[in-house]
This record gives C-alpha cells, structure tokens and sequence, in this order.
C-alpha cells in the first residue's frame, strides 16, 4: 500500500527539513571550509594573544607598583604624626606598613622629619648618672674601708692597689679600666651592689671608654646599672635611670653604635614591662614607649648605614618619571617620591624589601599568565636569572621589555614553534571534525526515527481503520443473522419446533460471538488506562485457567478438535483476575480460532524453576517468521481485513502482550507455518 501523507505531516516535514536540515547542512559546509584554514587562524590567533599578553604583564606590573605608591604615600602622612618628644613617646602612635618596603623616610625643605630624634625635639630632664667628683671619692673610701675587712688578703691587695690607680691623674687608659672593671666583678661577685654602682657611675662620667677588643663600654655599663637596680629590687630607680640614659641619648650630638644602644633599650624596657608593680598606666606608657623607640631607632640604623646613599638620592635633581625616581646600589634599592605624588616641598624616600617587592610583581604577573598559558616568555633579571617563564630553545624573540622601575627585569616573548601551532590545530581540528560529524549524525539519525516514527504512524491509523473496518464487518454479520432468525420467528414463518429450536441456538451464539467482540474492545480500553484499573489480589492461576479451558471447550470440540490439559494446582500470582482471565481466554480462543480438525491442542499451567508457567500449543497453520514481530502490535492481524477467512478484531494478542507486561511477565513464541504455534507466559510466583 502506498503511503500516504496528511496535511500535518507534510506541514511537519517542511519546517524539519527548513529548520534542522538546511540550515545543518550550511554550518557544516561554512565549518568544513573554516577547519582548513585554521592553521593560519590559529598563527593570527596567536599573534593578537601575543600581543594581548605583553600589554596586560606591562599594565599588571603598572598598577601594582602604582598601587605600591600610593600605599607609601598614605604611610608618609602619618609619619608627621609621629613622636618628637620625650613625653609623646610615651603616648601610642600608628604606624602603616606597606608591604614591599622595608622603611620609609619623610623630608621637607631637604629637612628630615621622620625618622628625626635630634636634641631640639625633646625637653631635657633630669640626668641620673651625673654625680659631683667629690662626693663620689667619698663614697667610694668609705665603701672601699668596710670592702676590705670582708675580703680576703689578696682581694684587699688587689683593691687596694686598683684604689691608687684609681687615685692617680685619670686618663682613659685600658689598664685604668680593666682595673675599675675588676673592681666592678668583685663587688658584684660579693654582693656589694651598692659598691658596684659607685664604680659604675665613675664610668658612665666618662662615656665611650673602650674595654676589651676595644669596645665601646658605654651599654654594657647602663645595661649593668640597670640590672644592679632591678635585683635590688628598686624598680623605681630603675625606671627612672632608663630614662635618664633615653634623655641623653636623645640630646647626643652624634648617635653612634645604634646596634648596642638598640639592644640596651630593648631589654630595659621588657624587664620594666614585667614588674608586677607597674602600675597600669605606666606600663601603657612604657610599652608605647618601646614599640615607638624601636621604630624610630629602626629607621635610624638603616639611616645611618645608607647615609651616603640617601644624600645622593635626595640631591639628584633630575625631574622623575611622574615624580618617583629609583636608585640602586648594590643589594640596596630606593625610590625617591616628590611632586606631583606628593604636594610642596615633600619628598619620601622610601627602602624596598627587595623579596617583598618582587612577590608582589610576580604574583600578579603569575596571574596574568595562568590565562595565557601556550605563549612562551621569560622574565630576566640583571643577574641573567630566569625568575619566571623559560627560554625555548633555538626560537626567535619576537620582542623585549624592561617591565619594571624598582628591577631590571626584561620581559622577553618568544616565537612559537610551528609544529606546536600544528599540533594544537591538529587537535582543535579533529575536535570540529567530531563535533561537525556528531551533528550530522545526529540529524541523519534523527531524520530516520523521524520518518520512521511517521510511518508508523501510519501504519498504526492504517491498522486502525481496518480494525474499524473488521469491527463493523463483526458486529454486522451477527446482527443480521439475529436480526434475520428473529424476523422469521417473529412472523410464524418457522412452524416447526426443530426450525425454531435450531434457529435459537444460532441467535444464541452469534449473540455470544457478538458478546466477545465487545468484551475484547472493552479490555482494550480497560489496558489503556494502566495498573490503575486493575484490581491485584493473590490467586491460583490454575483455577483460572481451567474456568476459562471449561467455558470454550465445547467450540474446539464441536470443531473436531482434541484438547489435552494439564492444570498443576497452587500455582499462586499476584494479578487481577478479570485481565488474567481475559490472557488465557484470547489464546484459548486464538488456538481454538487458527487450528483445523483433525487438529491438537495443549493448555498446561505448571511451576518451573520459582515461575508460574502457562503455556498454550496448538498444530495449526502457524505464524510465518516475518510477521511474529508485529502480531502483539494493537490492531494488527495478518493479510488484508476483508479477505481472510477468520475474523478477529486485531486486539486479543494485543491484550495478552499488554497483560503480561503490567504483571512483570514474559511472554514467548515458538511457531512455523503449517507446524502450528506455541506461547508461553512466565510469571512470578507468589508464596
């Protein structure tokens, strides 16, 4: 049969084939055209990535160190905030770190403001480690007379001949010291702290005496004082004296040996600051003292080894880059910042952490690489030190850049190599391939199913209409018959009680025929409605079977056919037993239907391997191999509706399929033309 195409369909196939088809088969077309050409895409790709890459390392690199800029000169406008005096040392400051540099030093009018502890800035107090000459004789005779009775012979030897040296025109000799020192151990040694503080102040009269090596006493000597004090318990005093010696080295003229002086201060203020007397207030006081100090003295130290280097940078007049200005020597870089950063006369000179720094610039170079990981490069630094990227062997460099202010960095970028651009466009090309193939597939596939779906489609409403066909073709023939027989007996026309007891019986059974054919199309639409209809219960479907065997017996055996049954009893399944029913009775009736005198028939309902079985076999004509694909199909029967001999609907296979299939059975064929056929449906068990 030709098939024929409604206006839907047609209407269906127009937009596919405008809307999925034509326009699959341009892309793929204007794809396949691009793919050869993406090996010179993929250079000229590279090429613009190139040079997107080298502008985005030279802006990452810009704002850093700009941000870095702007990160010292906010720190600078706090350093005029910063102690100038004895007492607002005391007091707590904030200090900004910048991250990258090491310290930073503010000037104005080429006048230091920070760090600036110069005597001007400070009020002058009290100086504790001053004592009269006279009164420190005294004292010294007096102690060094009860000294003497406590000591042994050669002790009073030794003291005795170090209180005549000490007696004599002082000059700054070491012998004169190392004998005060001795003096200074034995006293210490013995307890007599108040002796040891007498020598100690002769000391301290005269700063910078050299001891051992050559050394500068001076720290040692306060750093003893203060200890003496503290083990005498005099914290007081020892407050009072560590700020004594800040005053003076506050009001030196020169400030020398920051290193010692640093060290000194340092312990003075942490044993200060663990005196359980402290009062509040004072330890505040002390601890701001300290972190403050120490910050100063800092930027002092690195002030006074780098003087020469911070003279040439703050007298270069050369007008800055944006007023920013680098100067390195050696280990040591430094930046000088001045207008327009900064306003007026200001001018911030500004030490780089050198490791500091440069984390930050390649952090953020680093992260401008990881989107541009195929493109070579390398960043040198002026040692010849690869810090970041590689040096691709034999390839052209395609440009360099110094990228840096603070180092001498050069930034290279390096040709590809072109086998590499091959390779990645190799890969990208057989990536479009798949995918172009993939698409084409898919729509090939899809146009198959699609049409297939259609043919079905109308095979179904085929089917369908010679089902409506076959239905009026079975529901008419009975009714006419009964229609007839009934006219006839209506009208006396059959007189005699045979006739009309013969013309009965065939209104009795086309009734039934009549009745069966409903009953199918019932159970049809019953099935479409799903499980929801059904009724489950747990039942003996050997019992069900033999109702149905015992109901259509009597039609095969009037046919002249021969049954044999076998009805194993307790064979239990979960199901409904009016769709059960219905199963056993269209393949009963179906065997029954197709099998011709003198012909066999088999029913048997048995257990098998935890299985309820039943099984219908008959020697009839059989069902050829081409159409047992489509005999459970709805509405499907084999050869033409209005030819065929047997009459049927085209639903019963159709309902056994659709039952066996709700209760989770399964159901076979075994069948050969003229040898008859077998089904078989296997269901679960119940206990």
């Amino acid at each position: 049969m030709a098939i024929k195409f409604s206006k839907n369909n047609l209407l269906f196939f127009a937009l596919f084939a405008g809307g999925i088809v034509l326009p699959t088969a341009i892309l793929s077309f204007l794809s396949f055209r691009n793919i050869q050409n993406e090996i010179f895409l993929a250079q000229k790709t590279f090429d613009e990535n190139r040079t997107a890459f080298q502008k985005d390392v030279e802006e990452a690199v810009h704002r850093e160190q700009e941000k870095i800029y702007q990160e010292t000169k906010a720190a600078s406008l706090f350093l005029y905030e910063q102690p100038h005096s004895l007492l607002e040392f005391g007091n707590a400051t904030a200090f900004k770190d910048v991250n990258g540099i090491e310290a930073i030093f503010l000037y104005n009018d080429n006048r230091l403001v920070y760090p600036d502890i110069s005597s001007r800035h400070f009020y002058k107090t009290t100086d504790f480690s001053s004592v009269r000459a006279s009164a420190v004789e005294r004292q010294m005779f007096a102690d060094e007379q009860a000294l003497a009775k406590a000591k042994k012979a050669s002790d009073q030897a030794y003291m005795a001949r170090s209180f005549r040296m000490f007696h004599a025109p002082f000059e700054s000799t070491s012998d004169q010291v190392q004998n005060i020192l001795g003096m200074v151990r034995l006293a210490y040694r013995a307890g007599n702290y108040a002796e040891a503080l007498r020598l100690l102040r002769i000391l301290e009269q005269h700063p910078h005496l050299q001891g051992y090596l050559h050394a500068d006493l001076t720290r040692s000597v306060n750093l003893l004082h203060f200890e003496i004090l503290v083990k005498q318990k005099k914290h007081q005093e020892a407050e009072d004296y560590t700020l004594a010696v800040l005053t003076q080295f506050l009001q030196s003229e020169h400030i020398e040996d920051i290193s010692s002086s640093r060290f000194f201060f340092e312990e003075a203020f942490t044993q200060i600051l663990s005196f359980e007397d402290l009062s509040q207030e004072k330890r505040e006081a002390f601890w701001n003292l300290r972190s403050n100090f120490n910050h100063q003295l800092g930027y002092m130290d690195i002030l006074a080894k780098y003087k020469d280097h911070f003279s040439e940078l703050l007298e270069n007049e050369l007008t800055p880059k944006d007023g920013i200005l680098y100067s390195t020597d050696g280990p040591v870089t430094l930046f000088k910042m001045t207008y327009p950063q900064l306003s007026g006369n200001q001018v911030v000179i500004a030490k780089i952490d050198n490791e500091a720094y440069r984390n930050r610039l390649l952090e953020k170079i680093r992260a401008v690489a990881q989107s541009w990981k195929n493109i070579p490069f390398s960043i040198v630094d002026d040692k010849n030190e690869t810090i970041m990227g590689s040096i691709p062997d034999s390839a052209a460099v395609l440009s360099q850049t110094r990228i840096s202010d603070a180092f001498d960095w050069e930034f290279s970028l390096y040709e590809k190599d072109v086998k590499e651009i091959r390779q990645e466009s190799r890969q990208r090309m057989f990536l479009m391939y798949g995918l172009l193939s993939f698409s084409l597939i898919t729509v090939i596939l899809g146009s198959f199913f699609m049409l297939r779906f259609i043919t079905q489609e109308h095979k179904l409403l085929a089917m369908k209409a010679n089902f409506l066909s076959s239905v009026s073709h079975e529901l008419k023939t009975p009714l006419t018959s009964i229609k007839m027989f009934a006219e006839m007996m209506a009208r006396g026309r059959v007189q005699k009680t045979e006739k009309v007891q013969e013309y009965s019986a065939l209104i009795g059974k086309e009734a039934s025929r009549l009745e069966n054919l409903i009953g199918a199309i019932l159970n049809y639409t019953r099935m479409e409605h799903g499980t929801g209809a059904f009724k489950w219960e747990k039942l003996d479907f050997s019992i069900c079977a033999q109702k149905v065997f015992d109901a259509i017996e009597d039609i095969g055996v009037e046919k002249g056919l021969e049954f044999h049954t076998k009805f194993e009893p307790n064979v239990l399944v979960m199901g409904d037993y009016t769709a059960l029913y219905s199963l056993a009775q269209n393949l009963i009736e179906n065997a029954i239907k197709y099998t011709n005198a003198p012909g066999e028939i088999t029913v048997s309902v048995y257990s098998e391997d935890g299985r309820g079985v039943f099984s219908v076999a008959d020697t009839g004509v059989g069902i050829p191999l081409s159409e047992q694909k489509n005999i459970f199909n709805d509405f499907y029967r084999v050869g033409d509706e209005m030819t065929r001999s047997t009459k049927g609907s085209g639903l019963g296979l159709a309902i056994v399929k659709r039952v066996a299939e709700t209760h989770k059975a399964t159901i076979s064929l075994s069948s050969k033309p003229g040898k008859g056929s077998t089904f078989t449906i296997k269901f679960k068990k119940v206990d």
